[in-house]
Formats: structure tokens, sequence, C-alpha cells
């Protein structure tokens, strides 16, 4: 296992994190609980101890769901949890990272994963209609009263990363980056090197795109909101396909699988801390575990990193949640 240190804290975490959304059920299709909770034992043994999770992933239902996976290593392991969304009983997402929400939500957080602490509280999105100071101050009182270890924010824009940081300490930045989704090394990446913050990909296979096994213009169950996503769109099909092929290619060459390829290709830039990725269950940790502890030859990266450039730029989208 590789480990890095989130931010300046002196926490190591596995710089492969387990990201708890498909288990909501509802963006990547039906998850089978138990196939899940398998899956979370089976990356404790692979070392990962960096479980990234959300209370509106199935409605505060996954994070109780990850707290009985984990059992008592739930105290042991680091747990990110991420409030600001907020949802009605018909299950309508809207934002709101106001103090006495995100208050609510660090609560119900707490409740629902059996912990005393949240190692790292993230707020999930901008809040138009909430100021960044109001909130970032509002989670450093939390912070103060023992509620939260360590803050961060999630999708956040440099300028909003500088208003946050002036109000108090942040450790991490999760953002969407992958080989489809490269806005970010041009101001955020540099930002955070040069702050000390740790960067947190999220959605490193493109929500399954670069993991080689569904073509782009897959159908999708109404449930699964990957068939309203831009990734699997026609938008630059040609140059998407290209990309593909070549993942493929570098896997039948290496024996490795096309998304522990498209994972390491991520994970080679210095500048990333830990990439996130969605599991529904053994197999595919299997195959991303596979994207660990080697590094991908220069030419291999070039080209990849090439076929990525002539893809379109704005792909990553907003998730449905």
């Amino acid at each position: 296992m590789e480990f890095s240190e989130l931010g300046t804290s002196k926490r190591c975490i596995s710089r492969l994190g387990f990201g708890c959304a498909p288990a909501s059920g509802y963006d990547y299709g039906r998850v089978e609980d138990s196939a899940w909770i398998t899956a979370v034992h089976a990356a404790l043994e692979g070392g990962i101890d960096f479980f990234d999770v959300a209370d509106v992933y199935g409605f505060g239902r996954v994070e109780e769901l990850l707290s009985r996976a984990l059992g008592e290593r739930r105290h042991d392991v680091t747990i990110a949890t991420k409030g600001g969304l907020v949802w009605d009983e018909q299950g309508r997402v809207t934002r709101d990272s106001s103090p006495l929400q995100i208050g609510r939500a660090i609560d119900g957080s707490l409740r629902r994963l059996r912990i005393d602490v949240i190692p790292l509280y993230q707020v999930h999105w901008p809040d138009p209609a909430t100021s960044v100071e109001e909130t970032i101050a509002a989670l450093a009182r939390f912070q103060k009263q023992g509620k939260i270890r360590h803050i961060g924010i999630s999708n956040f824009s440099v300028d909003l990363l500088e208003r946050a940081a002036g109000v108090a300490h942040i450790e991490s930045q999760q953002v969407s980056y992958n080989l489809l989704s490269r806005g970010i090394e041009d101001d955020v990446l540099p930002w955070c090197e040069a702050h000390e913050k740790s960067v947190l990909a999220h959605t490193g296979l493109a929500r399954g795109l670069l993991a080689g096994k569904r073509p782009i213009d897959s159908r999708f169950r109404v449930s699964d909101t990957r068939g309203r996503s831009s990734y699997f769109s026609s938008e630059g099909w040609a140059e998407k396909q290209r990309l593909l092929d070549a993942l493929i290619q570098l896997s039948a060459k290496s024996g490795r699988s096309v998304s522990s390829i498209a994972l390491r290709w991520i994970l080679d830039n210095p500048s990333i801390a830990a990439v996130l990725v969605g599991i529904k269950d053994q197999a595919q940790l299997d195959e991303n575990l596979g994207a660990l502890d080697w590094h991908m030859e220069q030419e291999d990266r070039d080209l990849l990193s090439a076929l990525s450039d002539a893809c379109p730029h704005s792909l990553a989208g907003t998730p449905a949640h």
C-alpha cells in the first residue's frame, strides 16, 4: 500500500481511498449490501484505511452501512464524510452550508457513523446562499468542540479556496480528476501544492468509463445517473475511443487491468495525495488495488496524456447528488 500525509496534519492515509457513493444504489445502479460489506472487509485487509462517504449518499443510509461494515475498525481508520447538501421526503437535493445546517449534519453523521469525532469533515459543494467564511467559521467552532478532527472542502474554485483558508486551517480539497477531467492542473493543483493542501481526486475512473468495460454509448437504467453523464455522451466520441483503445492495449501489454492503468496515471502525479474510487464489490476492489506499488513507463504516460489532451475538456459535469 502507498500512503500520503493529509495536508500538514501528520495523519497518513492510503493513496487509494474507498469511495462509498455506489452503496447508495442510485448513482451507479443497484448494489447488494452483503457484497459491498465484503468489499469493505477486503479493502481493510488490502491496507486501505481511507473511506470517503457523505450524508447525502443513500440519505444517511450509507454512513450507517459503512459503520456496520467497519465494526470496531471504524475507530482506527480515516473516515471522511461530507455535508452541505439537504434532501426532502421526495428525495430532492439542494445545497445548504449554513452554520445551523452544518451543525445538524455533523451531529447526524456522528450518530450514524457511531464515532466520537469525524477524522475529516468536508463541505460537499459551495453554497451560493451562504458565504464561505460563514461555513468555515462554523466548522472551526465544531473543530474546537471536538466533533471534527480536520476540515476539508470539496469542489471549490481557487477563489473559494483562498477565502476558506483565510478563515481556518484547511487540510484538503476533494475534486474531480482523471484522464477526461484535467481542468484543475491549471489552477487548483498549483495552489494546493503551494499551500500544502492535499488534493483528493474523486471520479478517478470517469464514473466507470475508464475501467474499459462499458462502451461510450452505454445505456443505463433510469435510476443510474451515469446515463446522463457527459462521460458516456457522444461528445468527443472518437477522441475518447482512442484513449480507451490505448488503455486496453496497455492492459494487454502489461497484464494489468484497464482501471489500474487509468488510476496509476493519476497516482504518478506527485500533486495528488490520494484517488477515491467508487467500489461496488470485491472484484472491482481487486482490480483497483492493482494500481498500487508500481510506476508507469514515461512513454506510456506521455501517450495517455496526449490522447487525453485531445478529448473535450468539459466532461466532468456535476454529479446528480
